[in-house]
């Protein structure tokens, strides 16, 4: 009996190893163009997801400058459009598609590869609960810091919760995902 079990823990390893990870749940959204942006329109590239409010005086401006000299290098590497940037409003009440397109030149972020998200506050909602983002209450708006690495088919290959988000530390998560 203790020889079969010893025989059966390296399968059960093997099989915990190559659990599939979660897949990045589906959306529709509209982009600071006003263009819709699916979960699908996101396939065949890596992205760097994340969630933000325009009014945030705290964490989104920081970790958007961090993600735009990541996004700065991706390009000076030639790497650049392979990879997604998506920022998605936890407040799309105010933060509509101009808010957005403002909120993004302030940055300097490239829009060839970076979407920032807004839509109905039901689907923010759903998709901010699915990916395990914490948003305010009681008419707050806030949210945890979380950034998804999203590999090429889809799927969330990392979670971070850190707003020190130096290039050196997250552009080799980046190229894991690109292969």
């Amino acid at each position: 009996m203790r020889r079969l079990a010893l025989l059966a823990a390296p399968a059960m390893l093997v099989s915990a190893c190559t659990a599939a990870a979660p897949v990045l749940p589906t959306f529709t959204l509209t982009n600071q163009s006003g263009q819709l942006v699916r979960t699908a329109d996101l396939r065949g590239t890596a992205a760097v997801v994340n969630f933000i409010f325009t009014t945030c005086g705290d964490v989104c401006p920081l970790v958007t400058a961090q993600l735009v000299r990541v996004q700065a290098r991706l390009f000076n590497e030639g790497l650049g459009a392979r990879v997604r940037f998506v920022s998605i409003t936890v407040d799309p009440a105010i933060d509509t598609p101009p808010t957005l397109q403002r909120y993004a030149a302030v940055y300097g972020a490239n829009l060839a590869t970076w979407h920032f998200l807004t839509g109905p506050a039901s689907d923010i909602d759903r998709l901010t609960r699915e990916v395990g983002v914490l948003t305010g209450t009681a008419g707050r708006i806030g949210h945890t810091n979380l950034l998804l690495f999203v590999d090429t088919q889809g799927r969330i290959a990392a979670r971070e919760t850190s707003v020190e988000l130096d290039p050196e530390f997250v552009l080799p998560k980046i190229r894991r995902l690109l292969g």
